[in-house]
């Protein structure tokens, strides 16, 4: 007895790749937010505040700024927060089974994106925390968006416009990432230029470039993969999953890439 194997239909293969994408985002994302943790938790909880220099920072700890390293403190903090509950917002088993949690984590998303965004421009801006003008403005111009899409998202959600909630919050998730694909594609690109013997240098126009790329390719592709799930053309959709395909690959190698080389030789 012979057993045939069907390819999934077009929709399936999409809706797939699109949860493989983002098991493997989550898996880096959330070893980012252990990575905040227990790097900044032990210098606090023990008051020896000069630790949190030994990782390069543009402004770090500064003895005698109160504000900004308070500032500096929040924000890594909102950042892990807000990063962690963006992935639990959506959990569909959280949408279905705990719609009041749905809810709630909801609002502290869109509270903490809002504040850690304001707290951002602060530090770039007043304590002077970028390393040049084009870097700052993408950062700038990444938390505007996000500033945007969060409240898109919440006035969505109040006018029961479940479709445009759905489009407006993944683009506040994927943007309030965006240092976190800033990493990712730091590693993938030292990792393809360097047979040529290129090395990175934060002046450069491979970092500036990725810059910003890092908020608006996930924003690129997550339009294209919203334009597939209403596409009538399979092939289409079949071509969009095998780019999902690729993409949780690279996403998943430059996520350990930053755990390996970025993170880890800091603990």
């Amino acid at each position: 007895m012979s057993v045939v194997l069907r390819r999934p239909s077009a929709p399936h293969a999409l809706a797939v790749a699109a949860r493989l994408w983002f098991i493997a985002a989550t898996v880096g994302q959330w070893a980012f937010v252990w990575f905040i943790v227990a790097f900044f938790t032990p210098p606090l909880v023990t008051g020896h505040l000069q630790a949190l220099n030994n990782k390069p920072h543009i402004t770090g700890y500064v003895p005698g700024d109160a504000l900004g390293n308070t500032q500096l403190l929040l924000h890594v903090y909102a950042g892990a927060l807000v990063t962690f509950v963006g992935v639990l917002q959506l959990l569909p088993v959280l949408r279905r089974r705990w719609p009041r949690l749905h809810r709630w984590s909801g609002r502290i998303f869109v509270t903490i994106a809002a504040l850690a965004t304001l707290n951002g421009f602060y530090l770039t801006w007043i304590r002077g925390s970028r390393l040049n003008l084009p870097s700052a403005l993408s950062i700038s111009i990444n938390g505007a968006l996000i500033l945007l899409f969060v409240a898109l998202a919440w006035r969505s959600a109040l006018r029961r416009d479940f479709g445009g909630h759905r489009r407006h919050a993944l683009r506040a998730y994927l943007l309030v990432n965006g240092v976190w694909f800033l990493r990712i594609g730091i590693m993938l690109a030292a990792v393809a230029l360097a047979p040529l013997g290129y090395s990175m240098a934060y002046d450069g126009a491979v970092f500036l470039g990725l810059s910003f790329l890092s908020w608006i390719a996930p924003l690129a592709f997550l339009q294209l993969y919203l334009v597939a799930e209403r596409s009538p053309h399979p092939r289409f959709q079949y071509g969009v999953s095998g780019l999902f395909a690729a993409l949780t690959l690279l996403t998943a190698g430059g996520g350990v890439a930053a755990f390996l080389f970025m993170w880890r030789p800091h603990l």
